[in-house]
């Protein structure tokens, strides 16, 4: 344990080549949910803070849950992932559009994963030219959860091996010149200034009335990416 900022990580992770024999493991049963959940709060975030305007990359997007959701909802997002295969998203890779800017990047269930955590804020910022990392990872409060207390160590998937208290994302911002904000679940380290009351909110209720207000003003990309994929494979 860090005693400057409070992070938390375990020895060297020596067995990450057999936690990643595959790279989403079995027991993760809330995948979907938790997607849902991630999707809804950040697009209230998204459009109050670009608009209909913006494009956007999930980091480390897994099977592409994520993205397709997003792109349901009307947001230009695209995935990329080295380590796994794109499922649900197909056609609509970083690599595919080749793209090199974007306003935003989001990183669900992420940091727990790295070795180091700050590099890779650093780079995904600074390789994708966006102005606002989002990111979920679950907090602790010290005294440090004992093995059997928090479900989060995951032990069973051997994959988390970082984690991270409320002011080690404080520290990890000021260190990079970062604003940090946060709503208890959904977080960001960002160069712009964010609403914190719509994050706020995003988390409640609430988030349902203003996911239908943005609803009146995108337009899903259901059925035109239904129709672009349709004319990439030929079969028209």
């Amino acid at each position: 344990m860090c005693p400057s900022c409070g992070a938390f990580q375990t020895e060297e992770p020596y067995w990450l080549k057999e936690a990643y024999d595959s790279a989403i493991i079995d027991a993760d049963t809330g995948i979907m949910a938790r997607n849902v959940f991630f999707s809804e709060m950040l697009s209230c975030v998204l459009f109050g803070t670009f608009g209909s305007s913006g494009a956007y990359l999930d980091l480390a997007g897994g099977y592409g849950i994520m993205t397709r959701l997003m792109r349901d909802r009307g947001f230009e997002y695209f995935w990329s992932d080295p380590y796994c295969q794109n499922i649900l998203s197909k056609g609509f890779e970083k690599e595919t559009f080749g793209r090199a800017h974007f306003d935003a990047v989001s990183a669900f269930e992420v940091l727990e994963h790295t070795i180091r955590p700050l590099e890779f804020v650093k780079e995904s910022l600074a390789d994708s030219g966006a102005k606002i990392l989002f990111f979920t990872t679950e907090l602790f409060q010290e005294p440090v959860p004992s093995p059997r207390a928090w479900y989060y160590y995951a032990f069973e998937g051997g994959q988390h091996i970082t984690f991270f208290q409320k002011r080690t994302l404080e520290r990890m911002a000021d260190s990079l010149g970062l604003r940090f904000y946060t709503n208890g679940v959904l977080h960001a380290f960002s160069y712009v200034k964010i609403s914190e009351t719509l994050l706020r909110l995003s988390r409640t209720r609430l988030r349902h009335l203003y996911l239908r207000f943005i609803s009146g003003k995108l337009d899903s990309k259901i059925m035109k990416d239904h129709e672009f994929l349709i004319s990439k494979s030929g079969n028209r």
